[in-house]
């Protein structure tokens, strides 16, 4: 008896330290857990950074935190990759100001924003003359779906913050068009009675370019002008145009590039010097969109 007793323990004592044994019994257990009430594990996956996507017309807006107001600038962004490149005919406007804009003019001042895209973070460089000099800024900040925002400095000391969105009046394809209607006049030389203007303009059926425009105005009690043929770029909401014949430029600037209902723009005309008619005349005007580029 003593020695099945004897046997007894050390065969216990055999399977307690036999790393096999162990195994077989932790498998066992974890398949008995597994089983229990028909229960599985499911890992929770994590979250993918999703990549920024920034293309089209884009309005930016940047409102510094020392006091030197806000900043409009309209362009339209195509993306490569990681690489990020504004159009040629960018405008910055200061305080949104016609008069303040640059821009627009190759020849002049041609202003072309770039930057890098890392996931959903994006740095924006872009540099223009202003009265303090050179301003060369650099936005950085993150992507929310189409939406931009974050914070930017310069090299004159200005710092703020900055948004940018896609348009609001994108051009659409042909042969949608959006009609604008308003009034205009001189500054060098009003009239008492307002000349009236209207636009029609859609995206250019013979172009590749998806922000070139063409289009044709109507303009009644004006000495200079009673129809336009157009043609431009659209610019963000902005847009810029011209009239080879009666060689007038016109352009346009959104009043509440920001709000997804803002449909009024202000616009300024500007006759050369070698016009048949009014040469060298400029003015101001404003329009309202009217009708969407789907209603043709």
């Amino acid at each position: 008896m003593q020695n099945s007793r004897a046997l007894g323990r050390s065969r216990f004592v055999n399977m307690r330290l036999h790393p096999r044994v162990i195994a077989v019994v932790i498998a066992a257990a974890i398949v008995v857990c597994g089983c229990g009430a028909g229960s599985t594990y499911s890992p929770t996956p994590l979250p993918i950074a999703q990549g920024a996507n920034v293309t089209g017309q884009y309005n930016l807006v940047l409102t510094s935190t020392n006091g030197h107001g806000t900043t409009n600038i309209y362009t339209d962004f195509t993306q490569n990759g990681t690489t990020l490149t504004g159009a040629a005919n960018t405008l910055v406007c200061p305080s949104n100001d016609l008069s303040q804009c640059k821009g627009d003019d190759a020849q002049a001042s041609s202003i072309i924003p770039s930057g890098t895209i890392s996931g959903a973070s994006v740095t924006i460089t872009i540099s223009f003359p202003s009265t303090a000099g050179a301003d060369a800024i650099t936005m950085v900040g993150a992507a929310a779906g189409t939406n931009l925002a974050g914070t930017y400095s310069d090299n004159l000391g200005d710092a703020g913050t900055w948004t940018a969105s896609t348009a609001i009046h994108p051009s659409g394809p042909p042969p949608g068009v959006y009609d604008y209607t308003g009034s205009f006049n001189s500054t060098a030389n009003p009239l008492l009675i307002a000349p009236s203007i209207s636009i029609e303009l859609g995206r250019d059926a013979s172009s590749n370019a998806s922000s070139n425009l063409t289009g044709k105005a109507t303009i009644m009690n004006s000495p200079c002008i009673s129809s336009l043929t157009l043609s431009g770029q659209s610019i963000g909401d902005a847009f810029s145009v011209s009239d080879a014949t009666s060689k007038v430029l016109i352009i346009a600037l959104p009043t509440q590039p920001t709000l997804a209902t803002g449909n009024s723009f202000t616009f300024s005309y500007k006759f050369e010097p070698t016009a048949a008619r009014c040469g060298g005349d400029f003015g101001r005007g404003v329009v309202t969109i009217s009708a969407s580029p789907w209603d043709y």
